[in-house]
């Protein structure tokens, strides 16, 4: 293989490397700060699905696009 080839082929391995690395730290950042997501909460009627004519409301407004 030309010496070239052999450069560019380190820089795809410690791309790759570094975002497999980036990738673990976020990962372990997220699941550390964000907590369990299957623990149940209060629910407030603010925060439930929208009404079925405020569904229907948007989507004919969509439809008109």
């Amino acid at each position: 293989m030309s010496k070239k080839t052999n450069v560019r082929q380190e820089q795809n391995q410690n791309s790759k490397e570094a975002a497999e690395f980036q990738n673990k730290a976020i990962r372990e950042f997220v699941e550390e700060k964000a907590g369990d997501s299957r623990t149940e909460g209060p629910v407030e009627e603010s925060t439930t699905r929208m009404p079925d004519d405020q569904n229907r409301m948007i989507t004919q407004y969509n439809l008109r696009k």
